[in-house]
């Protein structure tokens, strides 16, 4: 296996942000199964160790193509852009209101009485923005707007890590 190629590639899927998982996870495991380092042990050092990096190239292949950000940000870095750049700080006020908003709520749930009705309306929200700004990422890229496509994923950055911050917050509370 090739190692220098790109993560679609590895897997048979065309580059693009909308992907087929269940092939995606059929394809992983079948390589999986067919480069795993058990499969080598009677081999030389040197075909062990490509079996290791192989399983390591795959892992993360699966790993990036299989979340919507991580895809989203390995798409542009595909074209040579770089949207986690510490430099690239510039979001539309409305959006860094929303997100001071949000965090606010957040907050105000280690107060609540009852956190779950409060925390799953969050949860909803925020994942109809995840899924709003997936499919507004999709639009750009296939449409070759790639700084919009850059503004959708670094937003969509933003949502992730509020997801998993509340998902943190409610096995806190509820535990």
């Amino acid at each position: 296996m090739d190692i220098s190629q790109d993560f679609f590639s590895c897997y048979g899927l065309v580059c693009d942000f909308s992907i087929d998982m269940e092939a995606l996870r059929q394809t992983h495991r079948s390589l999986q199964q067919q480069h795993h380092p058990d499969r080598f042990v009677s081999q030389s050092d040197s075909v062990q160790r490509h079996a290791v990096q192989v399983t390591a190239y795959l892992n993360q292949a699966y790993a990036t193509l299989s979340e919507p950000l991580l895809r989203g940000i390995y798409l542009l870095q595909l074209k040579g852009m770089d949207p986690l750049a510490p430099t690239n700080t510039q979001m539309p006020m409305d959006f860094l209101l929303q997100q001071i908003e949000l965090r606010e709520c957040l907050e105000d749930l280690h107060q609540a009485q009852d956190p779950q009705p409060k925390i799953d309306a969050m949860m909803a929200q925020l994942e109809a923005q995840a899924n709003q700004l997936e499919s507004d990422f999709a639009q750009a890229y296939a449409s070759s707007h790639l700084d919009q496509a850059e503004t959708s994923v670094r937003k969509l950055q933003f949502i992730v890590k509020l997801q998993q911050q509340l998902d943190a917050l409610e096995g806190e509370l509820l535990d």
